[in-house]
């Protein structure tokens, strides 16, 4: 008898912290989706780092990694993060959203803003592993990209949208 009970409350346990994950990438979601149009729609940060031929704004505890042709490595405490150009997308571009959407992996967000002549997106998708999402956000010809553990990821969706609203492409 005691070993029925142990077990059904193991269970019981089991189905409480599962349920408990789920609400949590629900509450992440919805402030995700905030922060982002939030970042998207105030005004730049101001660029304190020029690399190739983009100008962007750093934020504090951030270093670039690496820089390849259109791509910039950014680290934070050993979490990589990427920013991607394209110059010859202007900010109201569709074509990278685009391209990102067209997936069969299952969009958790697919949100997109657009003010002023730009166009701006949102879009989170579930890893393999579980609890992890990627995060993306971008303007026009210019995205930022992390993976982001489920408790990360509406500061992610601030922190890239952030970084690709400040950005000026020469």
């Amino acid at each position: 008898m005691f070993k029925k009970a142990m077990t059904c409350a193991i269970m019981l346990c089991s189905m409480l912290l599962i349920a408990a994950c789920g609400a949590s990438i629900e509450k992440e979601q919805s402030k995700a989706v905030e922060q982002a149009e939030k970042a998207f729609d105030k005004e730049p940060e101001e660029a304190n780092q020029e690399i190739q031929s983009i100008a962007f704004y750093l934020p504090s505890g951030m270093s670039v990694k690496d820089d390849k042709p259109n791509n910039i490595i950014l680290d934070k405490q050993d979490h990589p993060y990427i920013l991607f150009y394209n110059p010859n997308e202007e900010e109201d571009s569709q074509a990278l959203y685009n391209l990102l959407i067209d997936t069969d992996d299952p969009l958790i967000i697919n949100q997109t803003f657009t003010k002023d002549d730009r166009f701006g997106y949102l879009v989170i998708t579930e890893i393999e592993e579980e609890e992890t999402y990627e995060v993306t956000a971008g303007i026009g010809g210019t995205k930022a990209t992390t993976e982001s553990a489920v408790q990360n990821v509406s500061e992610d969706a601030k922190l890239l949208m952030d970084i690709v609203r400040s950005s000026q492409v020469e």
